[in-house]
C-alpha cells in the first residue's frame, strides 16, 4: 500500500514539474522573469503582489514552484515512511538536495537579474530532479533487478550517449534563448553562409549540431529495436521519441521563421523536455528487468562501435 502512495505522489509530482518547466519557458519567453522585480521571495515587496501583467505570470511560476516544494517534501516523508530499501532511500535525499540547489539557484536568477548562464543551469537542474523523480516512480514496486548482462550494459550505455547529447543541446538551447542568440542563423545558414563565424553563430551552430547527432542517434536506436525484436514497450518509447524528435526538428524551423514566436518556444521546450523524460524512462525501463529478448551486439557495433 505505502508503495503504490508513493507511486502516485511520485507521478503527480513528475506531471507538476513537467508543468513548472514548461511554464518557466513562457515566463521567459514572455520576459516576465522580473516580473516581480529584483526581490525574492517577496515579490514587488509583498506577499501576494498585484496580480497583472508580468508580476501575474511570474509569481504564478512561483506559487507552482511552492506547490511543487510541498508535494516534494511529502512525496520524500512518504518514501521514509515505506522502508525503503537503500536506492530508493539514496535517491529520496537526492531528491530534496536539488530541490534546495533550484531554489537557491531561482532566487540567484532574480537577484542578478536573470543571468544567462545561471538560468541555463537552472534547468539542467530541473532536468536532473525530473530524472530523479521518474526514477523513483518507476522503482517504488520494483524488486532489487538481477545481475546485468553484458547486453543489458551495451544497451544502457546507448541510453546513456543520448541522455548526455540531449543535455548538452537543452543547455545550448536554453543558453541561446537567454542571450537573444536565437535569429543569429537562418533557418539553414548563418550570415556568411554554412560556417559561424561570430560568438552567437557559433553557439547557434552547437547547438544545431548536437540536436542533429542527437535525431540521427536516437533515429537508429529505434531502427535497431525494430529490427532486433526489442521488448515492445522498449520499442514503443522509441518510436513516441523518434516522432518528438520530427516535431522538434519542424518547431524549431518555425521558431526562425516566425522570428521567435513565443508559442513556438513555449513548445520547443514542451517537446525537448517530454523527449529528455521518454528518454530517461526508457532507459531505466530497460534496467529494472529483463526487458530485451534480443539485443544483437553484431549489428549494434556496426552502428555505434
Amino acid at each position: 500500500m505505502c508503495s503504490l502512495k508513493v507511486k502516485r505522489q511520485a507521478l503527480l509530482t513528475i506531471i507538476l514539474t513537467y508543468i513548472l518547466i514548461v511554464f518557466g519557458g513562457y515566463v521567459a519567453s514572455s520576459e516576465s522573469g522580473m516580473g516581480c522585480g529584483p526581490e525574492w521571495p517577496l515579490c514587488n515587496g509583498l506577499v501576494i503582489p498585484v496580480l497583472k501583467g508580468d508580476t501575474l505570470i511570474e509569481f504564478a511560476h512561483r506559487v507552482i514552484g511552492a506547490v511543487l516544494g510541498i508535494m516534494t517534501a511529502v512525496l520524500y516523508f512518504r518514501i521514509q515512511k515505506s522502508n525503503p530499501v537503500r536506492e530508493l532511500d539514496k535517491a529520496s535525499k537526492v531528491l530534496i538536495l536539488l530541490l534546495l540547489v533550484q531554489i537557491l539557484l531561482g532566487a540567484a536568477v532574480v537577484w542578478l537579474d536573470l543571468p544567462a548562464i545561471i538560468v541555463s543551469v537552472h534547468l539542467m537542474v530541473a532536468m536532473v530532479f525530473l530524472a530523479v523523480l521518474i526514477w523513483i516512480w518507476r522503482n517504488a514496486d520494483e524488486q532489487p533487478s538481477r545481475t546485468k548482462t553484458r547486453k543489458d550494459q551495451s544497451i544502457q550505455n546507448k541510453f546513456k550517449v543520448v541522455l548526455l547529447l540531449l543535455l548538452i543541446t537543452l543547455f545550448l538551447g536554453a543558453y541561446i534563448k537567454h542571450r537573444s542568440f536565437g535569429l543569429a542563423c537562418s533557418w539553414l545558414e548563418c550570415t556568411n553562409g554554412f560556417m559561424p563565424v561570430s560568438f552567437p553563430e557559433i553557439i547557434q551552430t552547437g547547438h544545431r549540431l548536437a540536436a542533429g547527432f542527437l535525431a540521427f542517434y536516437i533515429f537508429i536506436l529505434t531502427y535497431l529495436s525494430l529490427k532486433n525484436r526489442w521488448e515492445a514497450g522498449l520499442q514503443n518509447r522509441l518510436m513516441a521519441a523518434s516522432l518528438l524528435v520530427l516535431g522538434q526538428i519542424i518547431i524549431g524551423i518555425l521558431i526562425i521563421i516566425s522570428y521567435i514566436e513565443i508559442s513556438w518556444a513555449v513548445l520547443h521546450l514542451a517537446f525537448g523536455t517530454a523527449l529528455f523524460a521518454i528518454i530517461w524512462e526508457a532507459g531505466v525501463f530497460a534496467s529494472s528487468s529483463s526487458r530485451i529478448s534480443s539485443l544483437g551486439e553484431k549489428s549494434s557495433n556496426h552502428y555505434f562501435g
